[in-house]
């Protein structure tokens, strides 16, 4: 007898949905099994923090859990003196500089790789940085469990937290506290960093005057400083104003929810006697007071800004007849090499590979060398740095090296020769020389810490410039001899920011942080002297000499860098410290500032971590609805993020039936695991017009999972697949149980998910070029009949401006008829219609992207809205009937309207209106016109 027709959820597919919600969060900084199998994980277990770390890293692991235990016990009074035990996971596989504190769960991680450009954030040791930036995010979130804040973490647990504190607290706090943090517990930090506030001294510069909403959402079209620049000015404003502890109060009543609306502009309030916004105003008016001293400089600029575009040019190097070779990116555009001649024309040389953290690269004699991201093929929390020259004139491009994590190369003026600095485990680096091929023929190492950062070879081709820097965070220069390895310093180590250094004949040009300012030095090595050559309030990054004796450098202004030539002032410098203390007084406390310097060492035993340790950790716990489903789910996730796990309850309001499960997911094999097992009570569907049947299920799910990044050169690509094997049991209740017998079935699915796109800059709706496609079979293989295929793909291809995408879409599904079992119908219907399940279907959609307006607009700190944009699409289904060989179609032809918006400053959505002409819909027995309400969405 035929059973009937079961609209069931696909298992599987729910499963990942599910996982998808979970991790959604902290997608972009976590890594679901993103660390080797082989990987021996070690443990130090204090009262205040455990730190999890590969071997080999036993001594920084030390040194972190050192250095948090000495800011936990006496610097912890100005955030709350709870604390509850972290666990920081070192990461040293990996080629970013960064690090996250999260809740749900609570955990943190490390990358542990120094970055090369330390004008950004500072040249101490990496790991005592984290140590004072992260753990204060770990103090925040264990004083912020508090009133509403706590009630909210009871009722749901760190999820639960973490709304609450999101809602209440906003992230420009957090990262400006912790950052006023580096800058008191250290003789760095930030706030001692000139490039770190040239953002707002550029906006104060050019008179460019933006709201809080726009300063807080940022823009498509201007440049607006990210959250941890606008966080620190208003951090240090509040601390240097009203006290120590002045944050510690407006956050506990904030976190608490003592004004329900708008908790921390009312704690602001209580607690200054001003409005919020006039708080913020006197924040910005005390810093441009201090500003307007120097607005500017006596630059004369080679490039133009761009019109509603921030246009950046960096890196310029002369190339012969007045011509430039700069890095050239945009709103609009994409990372690219150009040649500037002597007229201004522009023209493109390539388009720059995946760039990792630094967008660094050298020129030399027609040649351009540079390091591009390539990540391992299963690891996420393994990638490498890869070496690639271009050839200017042929436009031939060539990878030298693979699975190597080389930075900021330089090529020698003969071309033979590169120079480029290795980082290793444990905070170290080498020097390596190596030929144009990538065959290594020297290395240079040190026993002291030191890490290296822009090798630059002299124009003899004799000698390495290179940029060194100690734990303290001091940096100098050195000169290394090929030949015999012989070094000569020509800047000792001092508390200062140096980098991007260009070699003119027997001068070495560089930035070097001075007097509150990056400005261009010179070492002129006939001499053996350092001068200094030009000043700009902003920053100039980069610089080299023409031929008639004037710089040419890069500029950080509020439309980007610039080009600018400048008249070189070559005054002799002396080797003193060149960071200063800025704009505020209280940081800068020489008890506080030496905490890295007094950290006591303490002797911590080390054991093995056991990889499966407290594998389910249910940490959160929350209902979901997304009709007609109401659900309650238990989030589960072990500390090296290697298994996630969720049980759930969810009640169907369409059928009235509940199901009970778990899924488990485990992730640290290659190969991942899956599995999941739900009980469904009370399924029923019509037997005839006046008979309804009930039934209960049993579904098991178990198989495979591996996804693979396959991303490299111009484009990032994954693939993901998918292997399942499921067993379902009915059970008839009721009169069901008279007229029907109990099913047993098995059913298999196999399905390959791939993914790629091409980098797309800001404004661009979707990447220029692009790829998408689903591949799934579903088959029954016991004793029933029921099968399944669908493909479905998405061509992104280039509009008719820059800006503009076109997709093409087609898709295909085929199913049996023997109609014993239905699989779920995924097909991709035409819009305005209802999705009929007809045994062959096919599609074709063609879709128009273009942006309609970047209003930078927003009301009462709730919604801003980005960017309004649209498309016009055409869809165009043939679904057959086998019985009578019939084809019916459903054509359709409309438009939507997308907004770009942030929610509250902080979280993005996108959500829509689409209309749909149906030019079939006699067939649908549906009104010609059909309005819909497109639910907050992901972007390509």
């Amino acid at each position: 007898m035929r059973f009937p027709v079961i609209r069931k959820i696909h298992i599987i597919r729910a499963t990942l949905f599910c996982f998808s919600l979970f991790t959604f969060h902290f997608a972009q900084a976590q890594q679901f099994g993103g660390t080797p199998s082989s990987i021996k994980w070690k443990q130090i277990s204090t009262d205040t923090v455990r730190i999890i770390f590969p071997s080999g890293l036993d001594s920084v692991a030390g040194r972190i859990a050192s250095v948090v235990k000495e800011i936990q016990q006496n610097h912890s009074s100005t955030i709350g003196t709870g604390l509850r035990k972290v666990n920081i996971v070192l990461q040293s596989d990996v080629t970013s500089s960064n690090g996250f504190v999260a809740l749900g769960p609570f955990r943190s991680e490390f990358y542990l790789l120094p970055p090369q450009n330390a004008f950004e954030l500072g040249a101490q040791n990496w790991g005592d940085n984290l140590a004072i930036h992260e753990f204060r995010h770990v103090e925040q979130y264990s004083n912020f469990r508090v009133g509403l804040s706590k009630t909210m973490s009871v009722l749901f647990g760190e999820n639960g937290q973490a709304l609450a504190n999101g809602a209440s607290i906003p992230d420009w706090f957090f990262e400006g506290d912790a950052v006023y943090n580096e800058t008191l517990l250290s003789y760095q930090g930030r706030g001692r960093l000139p490039f770190f506030f040239n953002g707002y001294r550029s906006l104060y510069n050019t008179g460019k005057h933006y709201n809080f909403m726009q300063l807080r959402n940022g823009s498509f079209k201007n440049y607006i400083p990210d959250h941890y620049q606008l966080g620190y000015l208003l951090v240090a404003y509040g601390r240097e104003k009203y006290g120590a502890d002045f944050w510690l109060k407006v956050t506990q009543d904030a976190a608490s929810f003592k004004q329900l609306f708008y908790p921390m502009q009312g704690a602001v309030k209580k607690f200054t006697g001003i409005s919020y916004d006039t708080f913020v105003n006197n924040t910005l008016q005390y810093y441009q007071q201090q500003w307007a001293a120097d607005k500017g400089g006596a630059l004369k600029w080679i490039t133009a800004t761009g019109k509603n575009n921030v246009v950046d040019y960096k890196y310029p190097y002369p190339a012969g007849n007045s011509s430039l070779i700069v890095l050239k990116k945009t709103y609009r555009n994409i990372p690219a090499f150009y040649k500037i001649n002597a007229t201004k024309i522009e023209t493109k040389i390539a388009v720059k590979d995946l760039p990792g953290d630094d967008d660094y690269f050298s020129y030399s004699n027609g040649r351009i060398v540079y390091t591009a991201f390539q990540p391992d093929l299963r690891w996420g929390n393994r990638d490498y740095s890869v070496i690639k020259i271009l050839d200017v004139n042929s436009g031939i491009e060539k990878k030298i090296t693979s699975h190597t994590k080389y930075f900021s190369p330089d090529i020698s003026p003969d071309g033979t020769m590169i120079a480029a600095v290795e980082m290793k485990q444990a905070l170290q680096s080498d020097l390596v020389l190596m030929d144009a091929n990538g065959t290594v023929k020297n290395k240079w190492g040190n026993s002291d810490n030191i890490i290296y950062s822009y090798p630059k070879f002299s124009s003899d081709n004799k000698f390495i410039y290179v940029f060194v820097r100690n734990n303290r965070g001091e940096m100098g220069i050195e000169k290394k001899n090929i030949d015999d390895g012989n070094v000569n310093t020509i800047l000792s180590f001092q508390n200062r920011i140096l980098g991007f250094p260009v070699v003119k004949g027997d001068t070495l040009l560089y930035s070097c942080s001075s007097n509150g300012l990056d400005e261009i030095w010179a070492f002129v090595a006939s001499e053996n002297k350092n001068y200094h050559l030009a000043s700009y309030s902003t920053g100039l990054y980069q610089a080299f000499l023409q031929d008639n004796g004037m710089l040419v450098s890069s500029a950080f202004t509020a439309d980007g860098y610039r080009l600018a030539t400048i008249v070189p002032q070559w005054q002799p410098v002396n080797n003193g410290d060149s960071l200063k203390n800025l704009f505020v007084a209280k940081p800068f406390n020489e008890k506080s500032n030496s905490t890295l310097l007094s950290v006591p060492v303490h002797q911590y035993t080390i054991t093995k971590y056991p990889k499966f340790f407290q594998p389910f950790h249910f940490h959160s716990w929350n209902p979901y609805f997304s009709q007609p489903d109401y659900s309650f789910i238990i989030y589960g996730q072990n500390v090296l993020n290697t298994f996630q796990s969720q049980v759930y309850y969810t009640y169907n309001s369409n059928e009235k039936y509940s199901r009970a499960g778990y899924t488990g997911l485990y992730g640290g094999w290659y190969v991942q695991p899956l599995f999941d097992i739900n009980h469904t009570w009370n399924r029923n569907q019509l037997l005839n017009s006046d008979t309804t049947i009930y039934w209960n299920e049993l579904n098991v799910a178990g198989g495979l999972r591996l996804p693979l990044n396959l991303s490299g050169g111009k484009g990032y690509r994954n693939l993901i697949l998918t292997s399942t094997y499921n067993i379902d049991q009915l059970r008839w209740t009721g009169l069901g149980k008279q007229l029907l017998k109990n099913l047993n079935f098995n059913y298999a699915q196999f399905q390959l998910s791939y993914n790629a796109q091409i980098q797309a800059a800001a404004q661009q709706i979707y990447p220029r070029w692009g790829q998408s496609l689903l591949v799934r079979y579903r088959t029954i293989i016991t004793n029933h009949t029921a099968r399944q295929f669908l493909a479905s793909a998405s061509f992104y291809l280039p509009g008719f401006a820059k800006t503009h995408s076109i997709v093409l879409s087609a898709a295909y599904q085929s199913r049996d008829t023997a109609k014993q079992y239905y699989f779920t119908n995924s097909f991709p219907f035409s819009r305005g219609y209802n999705a009929l399940n007809f045994p062959r279907v096919w599609k074709l959609g063609i879709n128009y992207h273009l942006p309609l307006a970047l209003p930078d607009w927003g009301f009462g700190n709730i919604v801003f809205f980005k960017r309004i944009r649209a498309n016009i699409f055409y869809d165009y289904t043939v679904g057959k009937s086998l019985r009578y060989q019939t084809n019916y179609n459903f054509r359709a032809v409309g438009s939507e309207i997308y907004f770009d918006t942030k929610w509250w400053n902080q979280q993005p959505v996108t959500f829509g209106v689409r209309y749909s002409r149906l030019l079939d819909n006699d067939i649908a027995g549906l009104n010609a016109n059909q309005w819909e309400f497109i639910l907050p969405v992901s972007l390509y």
